[in-house]
């Protein structure tokens, strides 16, 4: 299926022959073919398949998964704006996929072959969305090849983590909040994770105590963290806790009694929302889910004792982006049309205005992020709405009654 719109200065192609209908564009209006940036990035798993074959929501999860096998990388949307033009492609390959140690090593190579795509599309610069930044160990893996085929990488870990604190910000501002005594567990610090929370202590507005919790083979990667951010934190006490050896979170986890959650993980549900505690704002950057959206929505809207927010979210229509893909974001027009892209787009967005930016491989430096925070503000980037899934939380009631 194929669509296309035009939007003042927009033009949008959507679907399996979008990338085709593009080229036949661009040869009809004499212009040269080629990507300011492309967004290497995967389904999460076969319900996310109809997104870009409508037609296969009436086959059965097993039978979505079979084919995905058969599948290539494809471009799922190509659209251009005003000062810029994005592909977005999609690896044939699940959440499920890239996690399991039996399936990794495939993944990897799809990876590759959806980075020569981009190269053979003109792409100048490629940001790594979904999964494929932990694949390809923060970029690492991808850099001989990206260097080999004359692309410029960037893992978007940057940018995300700066979704992190924007969307964290905007729960402060839009829910009236006192984080003086607060508490704030962040569950995952690895790149996203990690990089939040060296971004967050650079802020004036930050919690009375800061825990953050890892795997047991993660250990010494977190002694060493705290031990790191202390130093530059006068105002926070920091300290870490443990999972269970497969990444559980117990009962009596902090995870569980805190103000603030802030989870940036690969594991699918850790976190039960019937557990979590009355007053929580719970902040998601996982890939998968970590935690369950209907679940979350059903409590904030009948009980308001919650905050479930999505992170990884930047509104970027001052730069004039608008995409018809259909990622159910909240904000909307009534064409269809959402400015929203996600932060590893972004940050692709960022430096394909931004030339001079640092690229993102292996874990963000605070010097990148900050560098990408002063390019955030100077093209008026900002988070959306606060949203749990495509749901906009109900600011005004949870404002009076969030206890």
């Amino acid at each position: 299926m194929q669509a296309k719109t035009q939007s003042h200065s927009l033009c949008s192609w959507i679907g399996p022959d979008a990338y085709f209908d593009w080229l036949e564009s661009c040869k009809s209006h004499q212009k040269d073919a080629d990507f300011d940036v492309v967004l290497i990035t995967h389904p999460r798993d076969e319900d996310d398949l109809p997104r870009m074959f409508p037609w296969s929501k009436n086959l059965e999860h097993h039978e979505r998964a079979s084919l995905t096998k058969h599948l290539k990388p494809a471009f799922g949307e190509v659209l251009e704006t005003r000062s810029v033009r994005v592909g977005i492609l999609f690896l044939p390959v699940y959440a499920q996929d890239i996690i399991h140690p039996s399936t990794r090593s495939g993944s990897r190579k799809i990876l590759q072959d959806g980075l020569r795509l981009a190269a053979q599309s003109g792409a100048r610069f490629v940001c790594l969305g979904g999964l494929t930044g932990s694949l390809s160990l923060y970029g690492r893996k991808l850099a001989a090849l990206a260097q080999e085929l004359g692309i410029t990488l960037t893992t978007g870990h940057s940018v995300t983590s700066i979704s992190v604190l924007e969307t964290y910000l905007r729960s402060i501002h839009d829910l009236a909040i006192d984080v003086s005594t607060s508490k704030m567990v962040v569950l995952g610090a690895g790149s996203v994770g990690g990089a939040f929370a060296r971004l967050l202590l650079q802020q004036p507005l930050v919690p009375r105590e800061l825990i953050l919790v890892d795997k047991p083979s993660r250990a010494e990667h977190l002694n060493t963290l705290c031990k790191s951010l202390q130093k530059n934190a006068e105002k926070t006490k920091i300290s870490f806790e443990l999972t269970t050896p497969r990444g559980e979170v117990p009962p009596h986890s902090s995870c569980y009694d805190c103000k603030f959650l802030v989870t940036a993980v690969s594991s699918w549900h850790v976190i039960e929302i019937d557990h979590v505690a009355p007053g929580t704002i719970l902040i998601d950057d996982s890939q998968p889910y970590c935690w369950d959206r209907e679940k979350a929505w059903n409590r904030c809207r009948t009980y308001h004792d919650l905050a479930p927010c999505e992170a990884g979210l930047i509104d970027c229509h001052s730069i004039g982006y608008l995409s018809r893909f259909p990622f159910d974001f909240a904000e909307q027009d009534e064409h269809g049309l959402s400015s929203t892209a996600w932060s590893c787009l972004a940050e692709g967005l960022l430096l394909s205005l931004k030339n001079e930016l640092p690229t993102t491989i292996g874990e963000p430096s605070i010097q990148n992020i900050l560098s990408y925070y002063e390019a955030f503000k100077q093209f008026n980037f900002h988070p959306p709405a606060l949203q749990c899934g495509q749901n906009k939380l109900p600011i005004e009631v949870l404002k009076t009654e969030l206890p």
